[in-house]
Formats: structure tokens, C-alpha cells, sequence
């Protein structure tokens, strides 16, 4: 029995189309869905950007409400870290006006030296000279167990940055 050339072929694509089809299919149904899902959920940001790559699911983020969105921001990691598996979860925010980035990279001398220190109280009043200085309509940092929140806004511009704490050398609670 001799099979032709044409037919070996066509069924090697098919099995092909087959194979990456479903594994497409396994990426937007299982993984890219449940992300958006959650994402929609939030209250305190929306969606601009979402790629979901072999090694690494990238989330672009526009917020909206910079007070509530640190536990937001908390627990939208925890869940798309449990659905993309072996995947690394990046999540990005999109307020970055070039002025007020500006104001936080004249900063970051002394921010650095604050966070190296571990004198994350002074952060409130660093943040609040910024205000005064560069004329701003807000300027706030919040603080949770593993990162510092800062977001500044003049006019209809915003800038805002996740810094992670480093917990190296820090004194924690033990209850």
C-alpha cells in the first residue's frame, strides 16, 4: 500500500493545526479569560494591555482610583500568579505622564536613600515636599507588606509607581 505524497501532507498539517490550535485554544480559555475576568472586576484600574506569551503574561494597567488600588493590585497578583503556573505574571501600570515622572526622578535620590534605610515614615513627608514644591493637585505613597505605592497628579496628568521593599535586614512582627 503505497499513500501519496499529497495525503501524508495534508494530514501532517491538520495534526499540526490540530495540536497548536488547541494549545491556543488552552491559552485563551483557561489562562487569558480568567485573567480578563478578574481585571474587569477591579474597581481601582482597567485593562490597556494584556499579552499572554509562553514564559510570561504581561498586564498593563491604567488606574484610576491610586487609594484602593494597592489591595486591588494585591490580590490581582495572587490570582493570576496561581493561574499561569510555571508563566512569570508582570503587571505594569500605564500613569506615566513624562512631567510628573519628571518631578519623581529628581526624587529618587533621596527616596532610594529613604527605602535603603528603612525609614519608610519619612516617605509621607518626602512625598508631601513634592507636593508643595512642584505645585501638585496630589501626591500620595501607601505601604503594604511587600511594596510602596506613589502616585502623583497635576491637572489632568498622573504618575504612578510600585516600588518593592526589599526585606532584606528588616525587623518583622512576629504574633
Amino acid at each position: 500500500m503505497q499513500l501519496k505524497k499529497g495525503t501524508i501532507g495534508l494530514s501532517l498539517v491538520a495534526t499540526l493545526a490540530l495540536l497548536f490550535g488547541g494549545w491556543f485554544f488552552y491559552q485563551k480559555i483557561e489562562i487569558e479569560e480568567p485573567i480578563r475576568t478578574e481585571i474587569g472586576q477591579l474597581q481601582s484600574a482597567s485593562l490597556t494591555h494584556l499579552d499572554v506569551g509562553k514564559d510570561q503574561i504581561e498586564i498593563d494597567l491604567k488606574v484610576t482610583k491610586p487609594e484602593t488600588f494597592p489591595q486591588e493590585y494585591r490580590e490581582l497578583l495572587d490570582k493570576t500568579n496561581g493561574l499561569a503556573g510555571s508563566k512569570k505574571v508582570v503587571i505594569s501600570v500605564e500613569n506615566q505622564s513624562q512631567d510628573l515622572k519628571d518631578i519623581w526622578k529628581n526624587g529618587q535620590f533621596v527616596f532610594t536613600e529613604v527605602m535603603d534605610l528603612h525609614q519608610y515614615s519619612r516617605i509621607p513627608q518626602i512625598v508631601d515636599q513634592w507636593k508643595k514644591e512642584n505645585k501638585l493637585d496630589d501626591a500620595t505613597a501607601l505601604m503594604d507588606d511587600t511594596n510602596i505605592y506613589v502616585y502623583l497628579k497635576k491637572g489632568s496628568e498622573d504618575f504612578y509607581t510600585i516600588i518593592p521593599r526589599s526585606m532584606e535586614d528588616e525587623v518583622t512582627a512576629r504574633g
